[in-house]
């Protein structure tokens, strides 16, 4: 059952990223609609606290869900997130004022935040080592499929005679996924190191046996119980020892923390983010009208999941490490490119139609070496890099860090380009150069690892090792180290007070 039944549970939570993802994709779309246009009549910078409400809520998820996915578990907090999500559609859809719009605009938002996180920790904690990196970019091929049926439905809109159903009927399709995750979440297990974590072993163990009883090695599943147990011993004996800001003055996990607010962070400042949100305003920019807008928003979305596509073939194979550095390098070029047609278009108007296609041709290739390289792997890399006891702290402080960024980004955006143009996409290159030598110094591979072999690479101990040929390595406890350890928060005797191996999870 255990590789079929762990890609079932993919695709159910995938719903979490389809709502994230039509939902952050239809405004760009809604932004051109005329019927929107006429009916609210927004200035610029309404336009801009329109993108931004939305990534002010994500904030505030963010500020949440780490509490939610603690206390009342992963699977939950999708439950919650997936209600928020349903409710922010229907005030949209529903608006008649600007003010109950941008309300239906926050509430999404907070419905993404807590999504955002909690696919990421959820799928990262029920995959198996091998594939983790392909199951958590599943998710974001999810996104990047919510996000061009956005775009179809958005330029099917436009053709619309009643200019009141060209937005608001796009708008309402976002309620499918939020019924799809409300009601597919009583059918996903919880996640089995959150199990743990609670004390709920027994449980635990049905739950791997299910997730990874793989006909190849029966056995993985009780080894990786094993190790999770012990691991989250000792993580879980730290935790209590100090306050939960010990992050922040621990070096190791300080380390980790800045990795993942790096990674999630140069998501942001790369320009897709932007360029996705106001692709209208770029469009407009190079003389194209609101429909070709709504046509260049498809071909847009269709690059960005071919990319997606690409990203979950490669980022187990190459690992995170080479695609952040390509892609950051690649992204660098193609933005300098589009900067220079941009420049050469507003200096020669309308009888540089050419410069103008030659620009949106780096828009639509840059989207796709973003999708290639960059999609899925900055949130597989936060997920993971993180020690199970901190994951949904770091992991929410290293999104809250980069939806930060975007909330700037899309407020001042609409305002950037109508006064400096093309000069804004120097901010971009400037923060792409910066990460890529972030990455190029710090940045250790994860790729293989399980989520507890990982704390090896950053200095502290692996309890127990999946293989035994690496019982031995330098990351393992000594038997005095496993000694020491205190067990008494599992809910199971204590798994290695002798240094002795056990061969299945029965003689724990």
């Amino acid at each position: 059952m255990g590789r079929f039944y762990n890609w079932k549970c993919a695709i159910i939570a995938s719903a979490g990223s389809c709502l994230y993802g039509y939902d952050s994709a239809i405004i760009a779309s809604t932004l051109a609609q005329p019927g929107f246009n006429e009916y609210f009549t927004p200035t610029a910078k309404v336009a801009g606290a329109i993108g931004s409400s939305y990534y002010g809520g994500v904030i505030v998820g963010l500020l949440v869900v780490r509490f939610l996915a603690d206390t009342y578990s992963r699977k939950y907090t999708l439950l919650f997130g997936g209600t928020l999500g349903l409710i922010g559609a229907i005030f949209q859809v529903a608006a008649r004022e600007i003010g109950l719009f941008f309300a239906g605009r926050v509430l999404a938002g907070v419905s993404s935040g807590i999504m955002l996180t909690t696919v990421s920790i959820y799928q990262s904690e029920i995959a198996p080592p091998a594939v983790r990196g392909r199951m958590v970019a599943f998710q974001n091929m999810a996104l990047c499929v919510a996000g061009l049926l956005a775009s179809l439905v958005g330029f099917a809109g436009n053709f619309a005679t009643n200019l009141s159903v060209q937005w608001r009927v796009p708008i309402a399709i976002q309620i499918v996924p939020a019924v799809a995750m409300i009601s597919g979440v009583f059918f996903l297990p919880f996640s089995p190191r959150w199990l743990i974590m609670k004390g709920r072993n027994e449980e635990a163990k049905v739950v791997l046996q299910r997730l990874h009883d793989d006909n190849s090695d029966h056995m993985f599943w009780e080894r990786e119980y094993l190790q999770i147990s012990a691991q989250l011993a000792l993580e879980m004996e730290e935790y209590r020892k100090e306050p939960w800001f010990h992050l922040l003055t621990n070096k190791s996990e300080l380390k980790r923390t800045f990795l993942a607010i790096c990674a999630m962070t140069s998501t942001q400042t790369s320009g897709a983010t932007t360029v996705q949100v106001f692709q209208s305003v770029f469009y407009g920019g190079l003389g194209f009208s609101s429909r070709k807008t709504l046509a260049m928003a498809i071909v847009f979305q269709i690059c960005l999941l071919a990319g997606g596509i690409l990203n979950i073939s490669t980022i187990d194979w190459f690992g995170r490490k080479l695609l952040f550095l390509t892609g950051l390098g690649v992204m660098t070029v193609l933005l300098a490119m589009f900067a220079a047609f941009s420049d050469r278009f507003a200096a020669t108007g309308a009888n540089g139609i050419a410069w103008g296609n030659a620009g949106v041709a780096m828009v639509m290739i840059f989207i796709f070496v973003f999708g290639t390289t960059y999609l899925s792997t900055p949130y597989a890399y936060a997920a993971e890099v993180l020690p199970t006891k901190i994951r949904s702290l770091g992991l929410s402080i290293a999104l809250f860090v980069g939806m930060g960024i975007t909330v700037c980004f899309t407020q001042t955006a609409p305002i950037a380009l109508s006064k400096i143009g093309w000069k804004f996409d120097l901010v971009f290159i400037s923060c792409n150069v910066f990460f890529f030598l972030i990455f190029l110094v710090m940045c250790p591979e994860t790729k293989g690892l399980s989520l507890e072999e990982i704390n090896k690479k950053f200095g502290e101990v692996v309890v127990v090792e999946l293989n035994e040929e690496s019982q031995d390595d330098k990351g393992a406890l000594s038997t005095e180290e496993k000694r020491s350890v205190n067990y008494e928060s599992l809910a199971q005797p204590p798994i290695l007070t002798t240094p002795r191996h056990y061969e299945s999870v029965d003689e724990v």
